[in-house]
């Protein structure tokens, strides 16, 4: 075992070497998982299921042990930098790349239908260009019968998700297809097809419009509107795709120069790291450091389980085919540190507390977000072409009690403990403090919440002028947020605050399941201040500091048993009830039911009986 890297979905990945000496990634179910009741089937059944996946533009699972005290699955990879990075690095590629692109992405689809699952995390950052071809990265668990579900705050950046993902519908093999053309219509043009400053808004473009291909160059319009076509059953196959394009040109795809020299500089730069790494040898008393000391003060079950990795899958190791074995090492190794980062073990003395790398959603509820963005903002913002000072930048509190923060058209957005799943697994470390990267469409950065509520976090969104896409600004004030977690400003006169309640404790989950249906095992979202729970309707409940149903104009109110509930905007499928909180200034909570498969008026019904239960759940003030 080498080092440890960034954790993702619900893994610890260890950076291992296998018995022949070639590198592997070990994935390492962390403890929560291990609450779900069907986890360990379900982790046994996909990983075998994609050990049937084969070919030469497929990820290889090696082996798996679901029964391990701590289950793991250890897969292989090759050399490439991913599709998102060659398109923020060098531009969109040129028509005869994206065609061979897209023939090895619908070849890799094809055999993992065959296999009967649905990759459900087809993204720019799970597409690699390696020196021979495309390739696809992880498999997701869902069969291909129909039977699985996809919601959007399981699926990463939602740039390129499918309708069925976007309203956590059913999820067949169409859906890939779907999120094939979002991928192919990134990389010619440089822009996701649906994306949009906001989440949510990228979201409902999904659902609801038509792509943008305006700038797709015209040979490939046809195909790449045919894939996004909103009805699962008028989309092709990877199989009509494949017979679409026809057969391709022999030798190595025609990737830019630029991609093919950032390919070989990796390689060269990983062989020079692995050659400088020391030989692992046993614990001695004196104050050298050797690896192995490193790995037991850093953890003694992380280096315990590496020995069981390497050990139980010896034998098996052995049996599988050369394929999946052969001239790895250098090109894993790059991926990840080009992309990922490793993080090496570090020694410190055992008596040291523990770095504080993030802020829990309680800490979070008790911060007063605009004097904390203002101390962020230092002398000046280094935004392009010309960095702002700091007083030209004026802030006020947003509706979720985070802030806002505006000057020369540029808007700073501070977001305390929301949900931040749709983050990228590419990361920067600003004393000891990992900052995610955010989605490709938006300058937005993130610094998760620890353990389980990892999920939510701190979130900072910089909206540039139309035209300009440098994020330097977003880095400069993420990293003073970063360095300023154990001194942040606390909000004063709190104590009877909706701010510091937990959303969902005000929702009963067997009241909430009369309403809307059969519930997953948690929310879909359990942020600060919002409760989410996805099941035959959308359900979210928020709190807020203030809110334009409850103090804008036009303000329309009816009485639902007694109590005094405001309209929300309402349409076919969204119905929302708001309620004032008495002598709380204009603190409001919030109900909305998204659902297609009900009236209008069962829609509002719900969101009136389920705003009046969580209404009688706040605390006496």
């Amino acid at each position: 075992m080498l080092g440890t890297l960034e954790s993702a979905m619900g893994f610890r990945s260890v950076l291992a070497t296998g018995p022949d000496e070639s590198l592997v990634i070990v994935r390492q179910a962390l403890p929560e998982l291990l609450d779900e009741p069907e986890f360990r089937i379900r982790l046994r059944h996909s990983a075998i299921a994609a050990m049937r996946v084969s070919g030469s533009v497929n990820t290889t699972v090696i082996d798996v042990d679901a029964d391990a005290e701590n289950p793991w699955v250890a897969s292989v990879f090759v050399p490439g930098v991913t599709l998102n990075a060659a398109v923020a690095d060098h531009g969109p590629l040129p028509v005869p790349a994206v065609r061979a692109l897209a023939a090895a992405l619908a070849s890799a689809l094809r055999t993992v239908h065959a296999a009967g699952l649905v990759h459900q995390r087809l993204r720019a950052d799970t597409v690699l260009l390696a020196r021979d071809s495309g390739r696809l990265g992880e498999i997701g668990i869902a069969a291909a019968t129909g039977t699985g579900t996809g919601t959007a705050t399981t699926m990463g950046t939602p740039d390129f998700l499918s309708p069925e993902q976007s309203l956590g519908h059913e999820l067949t093999a169409a859906s890939d297809v779907f999120s094939l053309g979002s991928v192919l219509a990134f990389a010619a043009s440089g822009v996701a097809p649906f994306a949009a400053p906001s989440v949510p808004y990228t979201l409902f473009n999904i659902a609801q419009r038509e792509p943008d291909l305006s700038r797709v160059p015209e040979p490939l319009f046809e195909m790449l509107a045919a894939c996004l076509r909103k009805d699962p059953a008028a989309r092709p196959t990877p199989g009509q795709i494949l017979d679409y394009l026809g057969a391709q040109p022999s030798g190595p795809p025609p990737w830019p120069i630029p991609v093919l020299d950032d390919i070989g500089r990796q390689q060269q730069e990983i062989s020079a790291l692995l050659a400088a790494l020391p030989a692992i040898t046993a614990p001695e008393p004196a104050t050298a450091q050797p690896v192995s000391v490193i790995l037991a003060e850093t953890g003694r079950a992380t280096a315990e389980f590496g020995r069981r990795v390497l050990n139980s899958g010896r034998l098996r190791w052995r049996a599988a085919s050369p394929k999946a074995r052969r001239g790895l090492a250098g090109g894993l190794a790059a991926l990840l540190v080009a992309l990922v980062g490793i993080t090496y073990f570090a020694s410190r003395e055992g008596s040291e507390p523990a770095p504080v790398t993030g802020l829990t959603l309680a800490q979070l509820r008790q911060i007063d977000a605009c004097p904390w963005l203002t101390s962020a903002l230092g002398d000046s913002v280094p935004v392009a072409p010309t960095p702002l000072a700091a007083e030209t930048w004026t802030s006020s509190p947003s509706q979720g009690w985070g802030c806002i923060a505006s000057s020369n058209r540029y808007t700073l957005f501070l977001y305390l403990g929301q949900e931040d799943e749709y983050l990228t697994p590419n990361k920067t470390v600003v004393d000891g403090v990992p900052i995610i990267d955010g989605s490709s469409a938006s300058c937005t950065r993130a610094i998760a919440s620890p353990n389980a509520e990892r999920e939510s976090g701190i979130v900072i969104v910089l909206s540039n002028p139309p035209g300009v896409k440098e994020c330097a600004g977003i880095d400069y004030i993420a990293a003073n947020i970063a360095r300023s977690l154990t001194t942040a400003p606390r909000a004063e006169g709190r104590e009877s605050s909706l701010a510091l309640l937990e959303p969902c404790s005000l929702l009963d989950r067997d009241t909430v399941a009369e309403k809307i249906g059969v519930l997953p095992s948690e929310p879909t979202i359990a942020d600060a201040h919002t409760c989410q729970w996805d099941a035959r309707v959308r359900l979210n409940l928020k709190l807020l500091r203030t809110s334009l149903n409850t103090t804008g104009k036009d303000l329309q109110i009816i009485s639902v048993d007694g109590l005094q509930m405001y309209l929300g905007k309402s349409t076919s499928l969204i119905c929302t009830r708001a309620y004032l909180v008495p002598d709380a200034e204009e603190q409001t909570v919030e109900v909305t039911v998204h659902g297609s498969d009900l009236a209008p008026d069962e829609n509002c019904a719900i969101a009136s009986t389920l705003l009046r239960h969580a209404v009688g759940n706040l605390p006496n003030r």
